[in-house]
């Protein structure tokens, strides 16, 4: 699948990246972090803003500043999509300022599908999920057709969201119970394992408290498409944890345990709860502790002693007959000894002399 940037449209900053990477370590180390990077710092960390924040304040405080009329819809998109990442201004959420944007902009410029998508994220992210969903079908009927496959995933994942509110309007689902969207109309982590022959690379394992039996790797059911649908949708949206959960017990069901484990613990630092969710977060954990592999035993040399090998650099080596001859007793002593038994002698012969002329000296006086 050709990823082009849909959900949330803008143009980057400061060079963050904004489309799906290939390897998993470059998304939870690099990609995330940077889009996280525009929220503003915890202040009891004492830290300042990212540069990425301070960057688009920057372009922003330029737009503001700029005349309406000069403004092109590729602004306004850009204006919008900063204002929704850098999450609140002044303690202020910019999610109400975002949105007076964009309709500025589709006064403008009605039949650009980007203000249309980014308008209809507003309302998702404020919980109005009817406006959003008409915004985005709207959308979707604008967008070219390179852009209307990823439009139809965020349609996916908000109509999934309109009927998870619902339920819980009607207490139909607790408020605190999260549950995992069904968006790819698969539902592998109920799915149990193939049978085959216990091999540890191919079979998971099961959390024998939770009764919960993780998937297989790779069974025909497992959509191969979701890990690059999963990075985009996280990528819009890196603060919504139950998507980081559909990411982790995909990860999960592939056996990449390092990754799945990131995965569940992004989803239970954005508050992700409920009983479900901590049976499988550990039975994801116990799996990954049972199919970590051993960490290399590290081999290091022999340091011999600094005696041993000043024996090895000033000992003799052994005669034709492999006896080691014996050592001369001035070798045993190094310059270092020479010179102070040099000294200390010749202070001797000078103490001593002294002593003798003394005592010649008395001698000739009692004999005079």
């Amino acid at each position: 699948m050709t990823s082009v940037q849909a959900g949330l449209y803008h143009r980057p900053v400061a060079g963050e990246i904004l489309q799906p990477v290939a390897n998993w370590s470059r998304f939870f180390d690099t990609v995330i972090p940077q889009l996280r990077s525009f929220a503003p710092p915890d202040p009891l960390s004492g830290a300042s803003a990212s540069r990425l924040r301070q960057s688009a304040l920057q372009r922003l405080q330029e737009l503001a500043q700029r005349p309406e009329a000069t403004l092109s819809a590729d602004d306004y998109a850009d204006w919008s999509g900063w204002l929704v990442r850098l999450v609140n201004v002044n303690g202020q959420s910019t999610l109400e300022p975002a949105r007076r944007v964009l309709e500025r902009g589709r006064a403008r410029f009605p039949r650009d599908y980007r203000l249309a998508a980014n308008l209809a994220t507003v309302y998702q992210l404020s919980g109005e999920y009817d406006r959003a969903l008409a915004l985005l079908q709207e959308s979707l009927t604008l967008a070219p057709p390179s852009a209307q496959e990823w439009e139809r995933w965020h349609l996916r994942l908000l109509l999934q969201r309109r009927a998870q509110d619902h339920d819980r309007r009607i207490g139909k689902l607790p408020r605190d119970e999260a549950v995992l969207d069904d968006l790819f109309a698969l539902r592998w982590w109920e799915t149990p394992p193939h049978s085959a022959a216990p091999d540890r690379q191919a079979t998971s394992p099961s959390d024998p408290h939770s009764g919960l039996t993780l998937a297989a790797p790779g069974p025909p059911s497992l959509p191969t498409q979701a890990g690059e649908v999963l990075q985009q949708l996280l990528i819009w949206f890196p603060y919504d944890g139950q998507l980081w959960w559909l990411l982790g017990e995909w990860l999960a069901a592939r056996q990449e345990w390092s990754s799945a484990v990131k995965a569940f613990q992004s989803a239970s630092d954005l508050r992700v709860g409920g009983a479900f969710f901590r049976q499988r977060r550990a039975a994801v954990l116990q799996a990954a502790e049972q199919y970590r592999p051993p960490s290399p035993a590290i081999l290091l040399p022999e340091i011999p002693a600094a005696e041993d090998s000043q024996r090895e650099l000033t000992s003799p080596a052994p005669g034709a007959d492999g006896v080691q001859p014996a050592r001369p007793l001035w070798s045993r002593f190094d310059w270092r000894a020479w010179t102070l038994l040099a000294v200390g002698g010749l202070l001797l012969l000078f103490l001593g002399g002294w002593q003798i002329r003394l005592w010649a000296g008395r001698l000739f006086r009692r004999c005079t």
